[in-house]
């Protein structure tokens, strides 16, 4: 067999359509889409045989492209079911069409080659939605979601019977032309679908996208530059946002009352249920955070396994998790890593844990140190990690149980004291009326409680550095803590790698320059946040941090990003080139002045447009 003839041979047949386009007849073409689909069952398997890691990560790719165009066929079909009312089609014409590949290649030509014959009376069918769930064997509701995403994304049908555009062009736009996860650009289009009224194309009635954004685009146009330039993670957290904002300022949501609920008891668990605004809800994830971090005490009496009752809060920190001297990360990697995992060669400096000297100096930092040196587990989730050590939800409640019942008048303990950083630019301060503050952990402060707020707080120049804050700690200091890190995450948020979602408390920061051991210096320009994955493949040389006008970027290794820009997250709000706002008069009207509660004001207004 000459095979060379025949791959030349398939590679003809796949440019057939295109080429030949009307000349292939019905029966070709039906024998085409049955050859393509052995095709494709067949190299699956000879993958599989191989056991090649790089020919499965090639054949993953290529799965991935077909799914992706099958996703826009799903559509684009459904739509051509709809335009040709095929749930008309007469019953017998329905039975013979299901027996139609199996027939030869002269007979279905004959098929075809009559016109399609329509029910006469009362249809089998009442629309494309319920022909297509009944011919494919699927849901109707997943039928009716195909042919709603082929109105959204694809085009819609007018009073005639024609098509005609679709209602999100832009979307729609990216939709066809591929590059961008498909699923993800029909989720957008169904959430932004329920924010418009509703479709009277049919009708003859034409209607107009009315959501909008605060720039007065669009939300239909934003959500498909977003999804163009930004990455699944980051891009779902902007869209959603911008719908929520939406929601809210026209009245489309009515949120829940405050307060602390009491629930049911279920085999002896009591159920609360807490509801919160964003001030008080920053409280929390403050003290979330800080249960995570196993460089504390309070961090490391979170995860001990027993309950917290109140002789336990106020007995001293030994320093050891349960006595052992260990904690959970040794105690699981020691009991379930393979042999063959563990490398025979010895481990570099950079990844080395911390020695315990420097492991009890976090001890006596404030609680906004309470990520400065690299945290042991960048989990979030609310599962049981390995053993028998509490899961993130147990710690969270044996942190909460610490504060509630700790004695004041006992020095011995150490409790989690909640700490509350909004970051705001001082054009936001200068106009209060519609200014919105982001807290540490992401949670969007709104202007009437970022008022309230302001009322009683210290106000941090944390760029400018000044009332004994500092930013530049020479050689006197290996880690960024302080007010040294707070600037950093001030200016990244969090880890600065594209699309990651590490939380800011548990992102480290690296001196990306200089390494401190090589006579690197501690400051905030020689600082960049990455999470704990992050900074062990930057070490590695796996990724590279580069400054671009004084900002940290990351350029990915090529396989992922073949341009190699420099780039940086946007998950958490980092700062970008070009963020900073235009300096602008402060509005001294009285619904602008920042009020004690004494009604008196709280002093001067900062005098330059940096970051607070």
């Amino acid at each position: 067999m000459n095979f060379t003839a025949h791959l030349a041979a398939l590679l003809e047949l796949c440019r057939g359509p295109w080429k030949l386009g009307p000349q292939l007849s019905h029966a070709v073409l039906i024998q085409l889409g049955a050859m393509c689909l052995k095709i494709l069952t067949g190299i699956g398997q000879l993958v599989h045989e191989s056991r090649d890691a790089r020919l499965a990560l090639i054949q993953l790719e290529f799965i991935e492209r077909v799914e992706q165009q099958m996703q826009y066929q799903k559509a684009v079909v459904a739509l051509d079911v709809e335009l040709s009312a095929a749930h008309a089609l007469s019953l017998p014409t329905l039975d013979a069409l299901r027996r139609v590949p199996r027939l030869p290649a002269g007979e279905v030509d004959a098929f075809f080659a009559k016109p399609p014959e329509l029910a006469a009376g009362r249809t089998c069918y009442g629309n494309a939605a319920e022909v297509i769930a009944a011919w494919l064997g699927i849901s109707y509701f997943e039928a009716k979601r195909r042919i709603d995403d082929a109105h959204l994304l694809i085009g819609r049908r007018t009073p005639s019977g024609e098509q005609c555009e679709p209602r999100f062009q832009h979307l729609a736009d990216l939709f066809a032309r591929g590059g961008i996860d498909r699923h993800r650009i029909a989720r957008v289009s169904r959430q932004l679908e329920k924010l418009e009224p509703e479709d009277t194309t049919f009708d003859g009635v034409g209607t107009e996208l009315q959501a909008r954004g605060s720039d007065g685009l669009p939300l239909e146009e934003s959500a498909a530059r977003i999804l163009a330039e930004h990455g699944p993670n980051a891009a779902r957290k902007q869209i959603d946002a911008q719908i929520n904002q939406y929601k809210e300022a026209h009245g489309m949501v009515l949120p829940p009352k405050l307060g602390f609920f009491v629930g049911k008891v279920i085999g002896g668990v009591h159920c609360f249920h807490l509801r919160t605004d964003a001030t008080q809800a920053e409280v929390f994830h403050s003290m979330a955070a800080q249960a995570s971090n196993p460089r504390s005490k309070a961090g490391r009496a979170a995860r001990k396994k027993t309950r917290l009752d109140e002789n336990q809060a106020n007995e001293p920190d030994t320093g050891h998790d349960g006595g052992t001297g260990t904690g959970p990360e040794q105690e699981s990697s020691s009991a379930s890593t393979p042999d063959w995992l563990i490398s025979e060669q010895p481990m570099p400096e950079w990844a080395r844990g911390e020695s315990e000297q420097e492991r009890d100096a976090a001890d006596h930092g404030s609680a906004s140190d309470s990520a400065a040196e690299p945290p042991a587990d960048r989990q979030t989730e609310d599962v049981a990690e390995e053993g028998d050590a509490p899961s993130a939800a147990e710690r969270r409640l044996n942190a909460l149980m610490a504060m509630l019942v700790a004695t004041r008048a006992s020095g011995e303990s150490k409790s989690i004291v909640p700490k509350v950083l909004v970051y705001m630019w001082l054009s936001d301060l200068q106009n209060l009326a519609e200014a919105h503050g982001v807290s540490a952990h992401g949670v969007d402060i709104p202007p009437g409680e970022l008022r309230r707020l302001l009322a009683n707080a210290g106000i941090i120049p944390l760029v400018l550095g000044s009332n004994s804050q500092p930013l530049d700690m020479g050689r006197s200091r290996r880690f960024h803590k302080g007010a040294i890190r707070m600037a950093i995450m001030a200016r990244d948020r969090g880890c600065i790698v594209p699309d990651c979602t590490t939380p800011p408390d548990k992102t480290e920061t690296d001196h990306y320059e200089v390494p401190w051991s090589e006579g690197g210096e501690t400051s905030v320009w020689s600082g960049a946040g990455v999470c704990t994955t992050g900074h062990h493949q930057r070490h590695a040389e796996q990724i590279k941090i580069v400054d671009v006008d004084g900002l940290p970027h990351v350029i990915l290794p090529e396989h992922l990003d073949p341009e190699q820009k420099p780039r940086r997250n946007t998950y958490w709000g980092a700062l970008q080139l070009g963020d900073a706002p235009e300096p602008s008069q402060p509005d001294l009207s009285p619904e602008n002045t920042l009020e004690s509660s004494n009604g008196e004001p709280t002093g001067d207004q900062p005098g330059e447009p940096e970051q607070d």
